[in-house]
């Protein structure tokens, strides 16, 4: 099944090479996890996350489906 994953702020700098400016698509088996993939990339453990799938929040045990987006966050603060 095909993913879309999107990497925004400090979590850029952990897109695999050749992806674009915050995104990448990439098949994974079936029942894959968002914590599969957060793990695989290698995101660090003691930053929170805001995860996104297809416009709305999830948990890192959301079982994905073919064709999904999957948007990670760092904690944002702004004024």
């Amino acid at each position: 099944m095909q993913i879309e994953i999107r990497l925004f702020a400090t979590f850029r700098e952990f897109l695999p090479p050749g992806s674009s400016a915050f995104s990448f698509t990439r098949s994974y088996e079936e029942e894959t996890t968002v914590a599969r993939i957060v793990e695989e990339l290698k995101l660090p453990g003691n930053i929170p996350k805001i995860i996104i799938v297809n416009g709305i929040h999830a948990t890192r045990d959301r079982v994905l489906q073919d064709g999904d987006v999957v948007s990670i966050f760092p904690p944002v603060a702004g004024g």
